[in-house]
């Protein structure tokens, strides 16, 4: 999708994929276009209620919508060139320094920039407005600032040059402060960089990337994706201040921008297709719903004669979709363990083969062999996942749960950094088309598995602080998380090795027993997905085929009886992020990140096949004779 500022007065800044939305290019990222670099704008500026926004872009995840606090629809960019409107996003120029590369000024680029031609404020190149500096007779381009300050509460702000070079020095305002940015030395390191001031003072970026090298200024409070201030003589500062520490960031650094998402799987009843239909007409709709009287049903069934083609459904059908989506009367509070739990009955329900459905499955029979270890195979040729973009995090990707440091570091009460002003009743959000592979383990095999290997994880059990998925699943006196996990991601490796997918394009959704619930869960799925309304092209959901995936796992347990690393991985008592991974390394387990949904930790591939000396520990080690 192209962001592009709004009003139409300003032109295309450049392109991102509809996906990125959600995840790298979301509010508050910093990306670079080819005419400017910029910060992607927050909600407030989408201006969706103003006719640009075309009906398409909206659509409902039920479950999604009440986890998320009653949201009354997702809005999703899109590239179709057919619509009537053309639907964009605002970017602000960000950062506000930018230097000469020939006469190496620096300064904001409102003081020392010109531009060429007619082009407005945000599609416009920024040049020199020094005469003289040209190159073979063209004007010299200036380059956006390569450093940025931010703080783990989410504020953002242009690096400040002035405060560092006058740190260490008395300064009059009388005198001339105007900066350049010179490289000097052959090192390429920060201490290569110096920052002159045309008072004398004159200081190289060495330590600027401490944590504590900013400890002589406050934090600004800027938010910047939500645009200027009331008084519009500054970026948007947070009302609710801060105390956190500044720390000095490259602008393009992994570490500027962490998305905060969530996904659901559109489970039935909500995975008609009808259901999405119902929900771009859901203003007329409601309209008829509002009248408590028996013409409810007549009115409905004129609505169904006038838009016939697109339900594609029987006028019953379409009553009855009607009546659960406007007279659902479920309060039931949507959480993690709800979610799961409920998509996860329905991986293991019935078989569901509609075909306007989202939501298609079909069991297939456990191959012999593994009958002892899987209750069912489950081929998913057709499933919807939804994901939204709730806010993002800066430095640190995981929130701290510790109340006594964030008092000790500022950092506020609020799980991530908000994408708008207020909250509002939508959030950006894409639709994805895939399928997959469910598997069932057996329920009285893994309860003996976890009860023989208990005492190995509780050291993982120890170590584990973070506030991930597996935190909610992983129990050291059950961990049946491992060996799920273990299982799916070894599982990928091989499937990546002989269904044409690259290992970054597949997926997995741990199903297992949650902390402080009596609800068993022993499944995994492996999936595909994109944005692509068609999804993908079943080669995943043919290798779910019985006969198939029994000789793929035959074959994963071959190639996860060794390792590359082995004996030193096999014999491991802690690898990976603060030690949560046992016998698991790059040459054997771990996924790229895309495809874990635990940042690749609590993993053991001994959990599968066991080791040398003791083959017992896998739940698998009765096929490796």
């Amino acid at each position: 999708m192209p962001p592009r500022i709004t009003k139409t007065k300003w032109k295309i800044a450049g392109e991102s994929r509809r996906s990125q939305v959600v995840s790298t290019s979301g509010p508050g990222a910093i990306v670079d276009y080819p005419r400017l670099s910029g910060i992607m704008a927050g909600l407030d500026d989408w201006n969706i209620y103003d006719g640009s926004l075309p009906r398409e872009a909206r659509f409902g995840e039920r479950n999604l919508q009440k986890m998320l606090g009653d949201l009354d629809f997702f809005v999703q960019v899109s590239t179709d060139e057919h619509m009537e409107h053309k639907f964009a996003l605002p970017v602000y120029r960000f950062p506000r320094y930018y230097y000469c590369p020939e006469c190496h000024m620096l300064d904001r680029y409102t003081k020392i920039s010109r531009t060429i031609g007619k082009d407005d404020e945000y599609n416009k190149i920024l040049y020199c407005n020094n005469s003289k500096c040209q190159k073979n007779g063209k004007p010299i381009r200036l380059i956006p600032s390569r450093f940025i300050v931010a703080c783990r509460n989410g504020h953002i702000d242009d690096f400040p040059y002035f405060e560092w070079v006058h740190r260490n020095c008395g300064y009059s305002k009388e005198d001339k402060h105007d900066l350049t940015l010179e490289y000097k030395g052959n090192t390429g390191g920060l201490d290569s960089i110096l920052i002159k001031c045309t008072c004398g003072a004159a200081e190289s970026m060495a330590g600027s990337m401490d944590k504590d090298a900013l400890s002589f200024m406050n934090c600004t409070c800027c938010m910047p994706w939500l645009g200027l201030g009331s008084e519009r003589k500054g970026w948007y500062r947070d009302p609710e201040g801060c105390r956190a520490k500044m720390r000095t960031m490259q602008r393009s650094a992994n570490n500027v921008y962490y998305p905060v998402t969530q996904s659901a799987l559109t489970i039935p009843p909500w995975s008609s297709k009808v259901q999405q239909v119902i929900k771009r007409h859901e203003d007329t709709l409601s309209d008829i719903f509002d009248e408590e009287d028996e013409s409810i049903e007549r009115r409905l069934k004129k609505h169904y004669a006038k838009y016939q083609q697109e339900y594609r459904c029987s006028e019953a059908t379409f009553i009855k979709e009607a009546w659960r989506y406007f007279r659902d009367d479920d309060d039931t509070e949507i959480t993690e363990y709800v979610l799961r739990s409920g998509e996860y009955n329905a991986f293991c329900d019935s078989d569901r083969n509609e075909p306007e459905d989202f939501f298609r499955t079909k069991g297939t029979e456990v191959p012999e062999e593994l009958e002892d270890y899987i209750e069912s195979i489950k081929i998913v040729s057709r499933l919807r996942e939804v994901k939204a973009i709730r806010g993002f995090r800066r430095i640190l990707p995981s929130a701290e749960t510790d109340a006594a440091k964030r008092i000790e570091e500022g950092i506020s009460d609020r799980e991530f950094t908000p994408i708008s002003k207020q909250p509002l009743n939508w959030l950006p959000a894409i639709q994805m088309f895939g399928e997959g592979i469910f598997i069932r383990l057996k329920e009285e095999a893994v309860a003996e598995w976890e009860q023989k290997n208990k005492e190995r994880y509780k050291i993982l059990g120890e170590r584990l602080t973070l506030p991930w998925v597996g935190n909610n699943m992983f129990n050291p006196d059950k961990p049946r998380y491992i060996l799920l996990h273990t299982l799916a991601h070894l599982l990928i490796r091989q499937l990546t090795a002989q269904c044409g997918y690259v290992s970054a394009s597949l997926r997995e959704k741990i199903y297992s027993t949650f902390n402080d619930t009596d609800e068993e869960m022993c499944g995994i799925l492996i999936y595909t997905s994109a944005t692509d309304c068609d999804g993908s092209l079943g080669g995943l959901a043919r290798e779910g085929d019985g006969y198939r995936l029994g000789n793929t796992l035959l074959a994963m347990l071959e190639e996860a009886t060794w390792c590359s690393n082995d004996p030193i991985c096999i014999d491991s008592h802690g690898q990976g992020y603060d030690s949560l991974n046992l016998a698991a390394c790059h040459a054997c387990t771990l996924l790229p990140e895309t495809s874990c949904e635990a940042n690749n930790c609590l993993l053991d591939r001994a959990a599968i096949v066991g080791t040398p000396e003791d083959r017992e520990i896998g739940y698998f080690s009765g096929l490796l004779d």
